[in-house]
């Protein structure tokens, strides 16, 4: 079976077990010189440029079968440029830098092995954090292909035992799709299809004749797609559209990230993105490329193919328009969705749109918006202000122009503030934005503890941090919801779990304790033994704290402390003594 790509010509051949070669790729990658980091059938939880919050996935996610502890390879020769300890993130990783001009990165790590591990213990104890960020000079940490490297695990931001795996151009440090340099996944499955989206790109447009946005269902499978029920749409004037679309692979039930789409309106290519490579500071107009109101009510992700005058994504090609299409012509137009894997396995959508005159003024009672607010331009700062806030908004924080909106409410419990919405969240910021809060409410001894909060989620309040200044909280944010002012005056909670005073810990070889904080977060922790500060590992989505014993404890009483401080320093210790 022959498929006719955008930008090339692809052959699918059903028996085939594994692909070797990607389509559409803008650059030739070096296939045969990176290994697999482990020595498993490769089955992937993540593919690069997935869709994620507020970002695309930099990697791939390998699966390890829901266990910690399996060997990490280097993928080739080079030397560790950089070992990143992180609470979130990556948790636990390592950065190899090869004389071909690529690096590539291993997160989410369980445990570094050998002069890596030495070396970064060696650095957390001379600094006294767990948290470090190292950038060993070369030669120093020379590494081979094939050597083991780490043990594979589940720190950092992990949402369960994986492997992150990503290659980066050393000169650019933008990631590349791994799979583009051979890195062997099964996949002869096509991506899946779900939904088509039709939007009106101005008040004129007129979609089956009305002024909304037209949502129709697809049926299908196999990689041949239609849509449920008609195959035509009545349109009149500028509309764009978008599609919600997943990437499977053998023997997995993830819904990963596709490789490209690509659109044809008879025939003629209007749209294409390939998720080739991007950089670290594009990544957030992810909240362009998708339908973000959806997303936001729905938590599903439609990818439109309209670019928004302030999105400067580099993932798109051949792009007409900004993806707006007329249809004013009373014809009848084919358009064709592609969508494809970096494998070759390619899924279409075709369907046909009746195209209609324009008319020239809406018609009555239909639900167009109302023209109220204040206009806030993505080409300028914006300043909104009166007596009680003042917000600034800078020009690269919006992805177009728009009629911003505020509404006053009196304050709710425990606030020394109104409440101020902002907007509505159903519309993304790409930039932080300055906020500032009156609250001559808020006593002089409670200045240092305030904060902003976003007070969206009831159930959920969410510190943005904050500093007292003139008789205003100031903070960033770069969310549009509902803020006003809080303290945080409760101190972090400090819970033991294999630990108490007096405890022989002859049968255990770790100490163990949860930590949390209500509101502003933790700040910093240290936790020391008779004295002297020890390493302990934090496990933040866990809220856990483990120190593993090693030299520093002693033979006989031991006394443990444990100082966990939050972001407006309220502190809480525990302290207790315990025989080894």
């Amino acid at each position: 079976m022959i498929f006719k790509h955008t930008l090339t010509i692809v052959i699918c051949i059903n028996f085939l077990i594994t692909f070797s070669w990607p389509i559409s790729a803008q650059k030739k990658y070096p296939m045969n010189y990176f290994i697999s980091p482990l020595d498993i059938p490769l089955h992937l939880s993540g593919t690069f440029g997935e869709l994620r919050d507020d970002h695309f996935h930099s990697g791939i996610d390998i699966r390890t079968g829901e266990i910690e502890g399996l060997k990490v390879y280097a993928a080739a020769d080079g030397f560790v440029s950089r070992i990143k300890v992180s609470s979130g993130g990556y948790g636990k990783a390592i950065y190899i830098t090869h004389p071909n001009g690529y690096v590539s990165v291993y997160g989410h790590l369980q445990q570094f092995s050998g002069t890596i591990r030495d070396y970064v213990k060696s650095e957390q104890y001379r600094l006294e954090s767990f948290e470090v960020d190292l950038y060993p000079p070369a030669g120093v940490i020379e590494i081979k292909q094939g050597d083991v490297i780490a043990l594979s695990g589940d720190s950092g931001g992990s949402g369960g035992p994986h492997l992150h795996f990503e290659i980066r151009d050393a000169a650019s440090e933008k990631p590349i799709n791994p799979l583009l340099f051979g890195i062997n996944v099964q996949d002869v499955t096509a991506p899946v299809i779900n939904l088509l989206k039709v939007y009106p790109a101005n008040g004129f447009t007129r979609i089956k004749n009305k002024y909304k946005i037209l949502e129709v269902g697809v049926q299908g499978g196999a990689g041949k797609y239609s849509l449920a029920g008609s195959d035509t749409i009545l349109i009149s004037g500028n509309a764009y559209f978008g599609i919600n679309t997943v990437d499977l692979f053998n023997n997995g039930n993830n819904k990963n990230g596709i490789y490209s789409i690509s659109m044809t309106l008879d025939s003629v290519l209007v749209y294409e993105q390939i998720m080739e490579t991007f950089s670290f500071d594009e990544t957030r107009y992810i909240n362009s490329l998708i339908d973000y109101p959806d997303y936001i009510l729905y938590q599903r992700r439609v990818q439109k193919s309209y670019i928004q005058p302030n999105n400067h994504l580099n993932v798109y090609r051949n792009v007409k328009n900004k993806g707006i299409l007329e249809f004013e012509d009373d014809n009848i137009h084919i358009l064709t969705y592609k969508v494809a894997d970096v494998a070759g396995n390619i899924s279409s959508l075709s369907f046909w749109v009746k195209s209609a005159e324009q008319k020239i003024l809406p018609d009555k009672n239909e639900n167009i918006p109302a023209m109220d607010g204040t206009i806030f331009t993505y080409k300028q700062v914006n300043i909104f202000e009166n007596d009680q806030i003042k917000f600034e908004v800078p020009p690269d924080a919006l992805y177009d122009t728009l009629l911003f909106t505020y509404k006053f409410s009196i304050s709710g419990k425990n606030s020394f503030s109104g409440i101020h919405q902002l907007h509505n969240p159903t519309v993304p910021l790409h930039a932080w934005c300055k906020l500032q809060i009156r609250a001559d409410s808020l006593p002089s001894k409670l200045r240092e503890k305030a904060v902003i909060v976003n007070v969206e989620d009831q159930q959920k309040l969410s510190s943005e941090g904050g500093t007292w200044d003139n008789g205003f909280v100031s903070a960033e944010i770069r969310e549009f919801g509902k803020y006003c002012v809080m303290v945080d005056t409760l101190c972090p909670k400090i819970i033991p779990l294999n630990i108490l005073n007096n405890k022989n810990l002859v049968q255990q070889s770790t100490i163990q304790l949860k930590i949390s904080d209500e509101l502003s977060g933790i700040g910093y922790y240290r936790g020391s033994l008779n004295g002297k500060w020890i390493l302990m590992d934090y496990d933040a989505k866990n809220e856990l704290l483990t120190y593993i014993f090693d030299e520093r404890i002693l033979k006989g009483e031991n006394i443990f402390e444990l100082t966990v401080t939050d972001k407006k320093n309220n502190v809480t210790t525990y302290k207790a003594r315990l025989i080894y």
